[in-house]
């Protein structure tokens, strides 16, 4: 099985399961923390292609130009997490959460540009501001383990295909 392939199979199961939970009101970054992690283990161009496919399906889909901005942000953030871990030689542990924190605080950023921009606008402070950042809080919070979660999976998966994994990424050893 070739990197593509699991690049855009492993994508279109997080972008699904993306879109479903979003339905029920559970907004979480599924395909974001997925190319987050195709970057730790297959590189930074297959990560920032991952983030590409993960910012412009929900931008197409839900429209708007707000999301556009997470064809933007997700390109940089999964750029400047492989930059972090290949001049900081982390491993993965319990303690590998900061990137899943990250991204759940970022994908609220479009949300939260719009209701600034509105209150820019109209000079009326927008009551559900208080929410978003409260929901930002929240996702910041759950990404953190799922992130942890879709690694190990990541992990598990790649080895059983014979893919490249984080773990002997750099150097071509165990870490």
């Amino acid at each position: 099985m070739s990197k593509l392939v699991f690049l855009l199979f492993s994508q279109f199961l997080l972008i699904i399961l993306e879109l479903a939970m979003g339905n029920c009101g559970w907004t979480l970054p599924w395909a974001l923390l997925g190319a987050i992690y195709i970057s730790l283990a297959f590189g930074r161009n297959w990560g920032i292609a991952a983030a590409l496919l993960a910012g412009m399906v929900p931008a197409v889909l839900y429209g708007g130009g707000w999301n556009l901005l997470k064809i933007i942000i997700y390109p940089l953030l999964t750029g400047f997490v492989c930059w972090w871990i290949e001049h900081h030689n982390e491993d993965i542990n319990i303690r590998f959460w900061t990137p899943g924190a990250w991204a759940g605080a970022i994908s609220a950023i479009p949300a939260l540009a719009n209701l600034l921009f509105r209150w820019s606008e109209s000079g009326i402070y927008p009551t559900e501001l208080h929410w978003v950042l409260l929901k930002m809080l929240w996702t910041a919070a759950v990404s953190a383990p799922l992130f942890v979660l879709i690694t190990f999976t990541g992990e598990a998966a790649a080895e059983f295909l014979g893919l490249p994994r984080f773990l002997t990424r750099k150097g071509g050893e165990q870490r």
